[in-house]
C-alpha cells in the first residue's frame, strides 16, 4: 500500500484470521484444507494450484499490482516442485481452457522451479533438488529482461547497470560481477545461470519473492537454523509471536514465520548477512539467502536494446524508454502502447548494501559435483559437496 505489504485474501491459500494467515501441514491445516479451491489446469506439471477467477469475473482475484508485490511460500518439504507466477489474466483464461486451449502466457516468473521438464530425457543443469530462479522463460514487450550482465551493460568496457550497484563496483572494481566485459554471468536466470536454490529433503523452508522497481528479489530462510548466528537486535525484530525463543519458526522477515504470517508486514526483511547466502547457487544448508534478477530502468532498457535488432521485443523496450523520458506514452501520442512495467513499480529498498553477486556469479565458480542430475540417479538424499567447503572442513 506504499508503506507495508498487505495480505490479499482472495489470493491466499491458508486459514484466514483477523490479524494473520496460518497453516500447519502436520496438523492438516492451512493449505491442506484450502487447496481444493485453488486447483488449476495441469499440463507440464500434472498438479497445479493458483488463485483464479473461477467465473467470478471482477469479483475474483485481481492479482499483484504496483507499487510492489510480495508472494510467500512456507513448505515443510520443497525438495522438488515449482513456485512460479503468471499474469492474472493468463491464470483466469487458462483456468477455463480459453481462448483456444493453447499456452498464451505473456509474462512468467519462476523463482523456485525444478528442471526435469525443461528437456525431458536429458541430464538436468543441476541436481534434481537444485531449483532454478528464472525470469526469462516468457518475454513480453512490456517488462524488459536483463539476460546477461554484459548485454545489460551494452557490451561496454564499464559497469553502468544496475544503477544501485555502481557504487559497490566502484569501491570493489574486481569483485565478481563488476567486470561484465570480462565475465559471462546470466542475470535473468535459466539453465545457463547460477540462479538456483538447493533444497534438502524434509527440510522446512520459507520463500519470499518481491517484485518492485529494482527487480525480482527472491529470499529463502531455513526456520530450523535461522537465528543461530544473528545478533540479539536482529532477533528482536523478527521475534515469533507464538514461541518466545523462535523455536524453529523464525524467518528474517518480521511478521512472517514458518506456520503463520501477519496481515500487514514491513516493506523489507532484516538484511541477509550470511556470505553463502549473498551469492547465487545457494547450498541447501544456508540459513538465509537472497537472489536478484535486476529490473531495467528506462535508461537501462534503452542501453540493453541498443545492441539488438529492432523487433517486437527490443524495439518495444526502446520505444518505452523514449516514451517515459520524453514524458509521453498517453493514449493519443505516437508512443501509444509502449510500456515498461518496471517504471510503474516503487523502490521498496530491498538492497541493504548487498554485493552484485546476489544477481549472479560465473558458472566456472560452481564447484559442486552433480550426482543426481540424471533420472537414473534421482533419490531423496541428494546433497552437493562443494570443494571450497570441504577444504574448510
Amino acid at each position: 500500500d506504499g508503506s507495508e505489504f498487505v495480505l490479499m485474501d482472495e489470493s491466499s491459500a491458508g486459514d484466514l484470521r483477523p490479524d494473520f494467515i496460518e497453516g500447519n501441514y502436520w496438523e492438516g491445516r492451512g493449505f491442506q484444507t484450502s487447496k481444493a479451491g485453488f486447483r488449476w489446469r495441469g499440463g507440464d506439471w500434472t498438479t497445479k494450484y493458483a488463485p483464479w477467477a473461477r467465473e467470478q469475473g471482477s469479483e475474483g482475484p485481481r492479482g499483484v499490482t504496483p507499487p510492489a508485490g510480495l508472494w510467500v511460500l512456507s513448505a515443510e518439504n520443497f525438495y522438488y516442485g515449482a513456485f512460479y507466477m503468471l499474469s492474472q489474466l493468463g491464470l483466469n483464461l487458462e483456468g477455463q481452457n480459453l481462448p483456444t486451449g493453447t499456452n498464451c502466457w505473456t509474462w512468467e516468473l519462476d523463482p523456485v522451479e525444478g528442471t526435469a521438464g525443461w528437456q525431458p530425457g536429458d541430464p538436468l543443469p543441476g541436481n534434481v533438488n537444485m531449483l532454478y530462479n528464472t525470469g526469462n522463460a516468457q518475454a513480453s514487450g512490456c517488462m524488459p529482461i536483463s539476460y546477461s550482465s554484459r548485454q545489460s551493460n551494452g557490451m561496454r568496457q564499464q559497469f553502468e547497470f544496475p544503477e544501485d550497484f555502481k557504487e559497490y563496483c566502484t569501491t570493489n572494481p574486481t569483485a565478481e560481477g563488476c567486470q561484465p566485459w570480462k565475465e559471462y554471468i546470466q542475470w535473468g536466470g535459466g539453465a545457463e545461470s547460477t540462479h538456483r536454490f538447493e533444497n534438502l529433503w524434509d527440510e522446512p523452508y520459507v520463500f519470499a519473492v518481491v517484485v518492485d522497481a529494482k527487480g525480482y528479489w527472491s529470499y529463502r530462510w531455513r526456520p530450523l537454523a535461522y537465528g543461530q548466528n544473528r545478533s540479539s537486535e536482529d532477533l528482536k525484530r523478527t521475534r515469533s509471536t507464538t514461541s518466545p525463543d523462535g523455536g524453529g519458526l523464525l524467518t528474517g522477515w518480521p511478521g512472517v514465520e514458518r506456520f503463520r504470517a501477519q496481515r500487514r508486514i514491513p516493506a523489507r526483511p532484516t538484511p541477509v548477512k550470511d556470505p553463502r547466502g549473498l551469492r547465487t547457487d545457494v547450498p541447501g544448508d544456508v540459513a538465509e539467502a537472497v537472489m536478484l534478477q535486476p529490473g531495467l530502468s528506462a535508461e537501462a532498457s534503452c542501453l540493453r536494446a541498443s545492441i539488438e535488432q529492432v523487433n517486437w521485443q527490443f524495439g518495444s523496450d526502446a520505444l518505452a524508454a523514449m516514451a517515459s523520458q520524453l514524458r509521453k506514452g498517453g493514449s493519443v501520442d505516437q508512443f501509444d502502447g509502449a510500456q515498461n512495467w518496471w517504471l510503474a513499480f516503487a523502490d521498496t529498498k530491498q538492497n541493504a548494501g548487498y554485493p552484485i553477486s546476489i544477481a549472479g556469479v560465473q558458472n566456472t565458480t560452481m564447484s559442486e559435483a552433480l550426482t543426481c542430475n540424471d533420472a537414473t540417479d534421482f533419490s531423496c538424499s541428494c546433497q552437493s559437496q562443494r570443494k571450497e567447503e570441504l577444504v574448510i572442513v
